[in-house]
């Protein structure tokens, strides 16, 4: 078992809605519109974290955090601050429903990895790069599924997003992966007992990888059948990363976190014991190298591994 010490533990108060961790630090916001960063530059002891911003209407949907600056993005909008010697200023943030000033559209969905954010309307969509602030409008429009009681976006990887259709009644959802820039989908028809799938990510450029109970299912695009099956946690899982193409995180309702490489192996194993999961909320996990950053219902706790690989 690797050897871990804990960095950030802490009780925000609100339930939290994203976080995000990069080598230049974290940050967590919640589904009051708070956010909190924590700046991890050099070694040693990291300072106490910083509170960006206070309530608002809007929960955060996505966050994103580099040596100079730390974005936040909320349903029409991105917050951006600037990283000064002890503390960050904010500075002009992006506007959502000004990137097309012909369209007087109202933003539905929001998604968000990285500094890519996709801003989806009923008859148009947008990929925003919120650090070089430029834009692409895209050909996709929800509306050509139905209605947003019927369709959901399910996870954005920068390029693809996944939509979960549930327009048919009495039927397992159908999943569809859109290529945003030529506007190509493909429908997921094949995917064993999808009904029963809890949380769904988009991992490389081919794969789905996918939760049921206390198990993950890697599922190949193109050939439309399940590549592995990845076992070991012993309760529900509640969260999952899978932004990094070499490795995938998960997270089970027990406080226990596997690190995957691609072929299903189990190299790490953190456990939070402290961390409890009983009300209910989204939970979060994220990764960056041997940083794992974690929601639960105390708040968020970020934990750092020596690296020791462990397979079980």
């Amino acid at each position: 078992m690797p050897r871990t010490r804990f960095l950030w533990a802490t009780d925000v108060g609100d339930p939290i809605s994203c976080i995000s961790v990069s080598d230049a630090g974290c940050m967590a916001g919640s589904m009051l519109g708070r956010v909190w960063q924590l700046r991890l530059a050099g070694h040693g002891s990291p300072p106490e974290p910083e509170r960006l911003a206070g309530y608002s209407e809007d929960g955060v949907r996505g966050l994103h955090v580099d040596a100079e600056r730390s974005y936040c993005t909320l349903l029409d909008k991105c917050q951006i601050w600037k990283q000064g010697f002890s503390t960050a200023s904010p500075v002009e943030p992006i506007r959502f429903t000004q990137l097309d000033r012909k369209s007087a559209q109202s933003v539905k969905h929001v998604l968000q990895r990285g500094p890519w954010v996709c801003v989806l309307f009923s008859m148009s969509s947008t990929v925003v790069n919120i650090v070089e602030q430029r834009h692409h409008h895209r050909a996709f429009k929800l509306m050509d599924f139905g209605s947003a009681s019927e369709v959901a976006p399910c996870d954005f990887d920068g390029e693809s997003l996944v939509v979960a259709d549930r327009s048919s009644l009495g039927s397992p959802p159908v999943f569809r992966v859109v290529q945003l820039e030529r506007n190509d989908q493909t429908e997921v028809d094949a995917i064993p007992h999808a009904g029963m799938i809890s949380l769904i990510k988009l991992w490389r450029q081919d794969y789905l990888v996918y939760v049921i109970a206390s198990s993950l299912y890697i599922y190949d695009i193109r050939k439309k059948q399940v590549r592995g099956t990845l076992r070991g946690h012993n309760a529900e899982i509640l969260a999952v990363d899978a932004q990094d193409d070499r490795t995938i995180v998960s997270m089970s309702a027990d406080g226990v976190v596997h690190f995957w490489d691609d072929v299903g192996n189990c190299l790490r194993t953190l456990r939070v014991p402290e961390a409890t999961f009983f009300l209910g909320f989204p939970y979060f996990v994220c990764a960056c190298g041997h940083r794992v950053l974690l929601s639960a219902d105390e708040g968020v706790f970020l934990a750092e591994t020596d690296g020791a690989e462990n397979r079980v």
